[in-house]
């Protein structure tokens, strides 16, 4: 191929592995960028960074996905465009969440408030209801596909009810806040993404059934990663070294899923795919956290967690938001219709 033909060029882009590997630089480049600005510049905690890309992600999922790209899709028609207005609406919206939690608190660090708990229960609620049940604990068939007022049925379900609930009623009988932790997440992108619910998808069960068997796989499938996990010394639940493995296998999970598109695995058939990815996927995430054992010592692991966590929030705000698709866009096109068409961001941003 010669570099010479600017067609050429830009299909390079738009194979594998070039363009995983395009957006592995553009990830590590934000997230190092992330750093300077929260870490060096506003001279944040490592507790605070972590506590604010908790309340990252828990907006994350429903600008992304329960709005379906809204308000960013009624100011601008291409992704960038939407995905650059919905980016300052989730920042605003981390903003306000912060400071709201510190006057319910009557705290004024954020860290000294449950905030963190409320957040991970928000996000596993948020994702259960989308992912799991296919957007249908909270809506009919009739509103499910109504934009946007099916995500903020989903916002009130998730944020305003089942995280509060479970963060406040304990303490209303002197007990401490309840939460779910994310750490069923690697599980679920194994399981959703890698075997592509298989088997579950043979049975042709419809909801809720298929969404309380798919849940109870994830439920089940992170037991047997704690029992995994412990044997190395490794335990999910009770240290930091669990979490921070944990959020490595959820970055390379989703590396594989977005940023890759399951390749070199996409010629597979279930359940070769799902065992080949995970297998591969176990083996790359141990490796890695090897490495940041090594470069920063087990005594300091927890700042091995947050630069995990902000690459990984990196690589989630860059597809949710709708800078990118990584599902779509992403997707190999034949040479001859790549060369045929010209590069249209109205066509890439549709």
């Amino acid at each position: 191929m010669s570099v010479a033909n600017p067609s050429q060029r830009r299909s390079i882009w738009k194979s594998q592995p070039f363009k995983g590997l395009l957006f592995i630089a553009i990830i590590a480049v934000i997230s190092y960028i992330f750093e300077l600005i929260f870490g060096q510049i506003i001279q944040l905690n490592v507790g605070t960074k972590l506590t604010y890309i908790t309340i990252c992600f828990v907006w994350w999922w429903h600008l992304g996905f329960s709005l379906n790209g809204y308000p960013g899709s009624r100011f601008s028609p291409s992704r960038f465009g939407r995905g650059t207005v919905n980016l300052i609406v989730l920042f605003a919206l981390v903003y306000i969440t912060g400071e709201v939690w510190k006057i319910i608190s009557a705290k004024q660090v954020l860290t000294d408030t449950p905030v963190g708990l409320w957040g991970q229960t928000a996000i596993i609620a948020a994702a259960t209801s989308l992912f799991f049940f296919d957007n249908t604990i909270v809506t009919t068939d009739e509103v499910r596909n109504w934009h946007p007022v099916s995500g903020f049925i989903n916002i009130f379900f998730a944020i305003f009810f089942i995280a509060p609930a479970l963060t406040f009623l304990p303490q209303m009988w002197g007990l401490q806040p309840f939460y779910i932790p994310w750490y069923w997440y690697p599980c679920s992108t194994v399981f959703g993404s890698f075997f592509e619910r298989w088997p579950l998808n043979k049975l042709e069960l419809g909801m809720p059934r298929l969404g309380l068997l798919h849940t109870g796989i994830i439920l089940l499938l992170t037991l047997i990663t704690e029992l995994f996990l412990k044997q190395l010394g490794l335990d999910l639940f009770t240290t930091t070294t669990g979490p921070t493995f944990a959020a490595i296998w959820t970055t390379v999970g989703l590396g594989f899923v977005w940023q890759f598109n399951m390749w070199p695995f996409t010629e597979l058939s279930q359940p070769t795919k799902g065992i080949v990815a995970s297998v591969a996927s176990l083996i790359i995430s141990v490796l890695f956290y090897l490495v940041t054992v090594s470069l920063i010592g087990q005594e300091n692991i927890i700042q091995g967690l947050y630069w995990w966590f902000n690459i990984l929030w990196v690589q989630v705000f860059l597809m949710a938001p709708g800078l990118y698709d990584g599902i779509s866009l992403w997707q190999d096109v034949p040479p001859l219709v790549e060369e045929q068409q010209p590069l249209s961001l109205n066509r890439e941003g549709r």
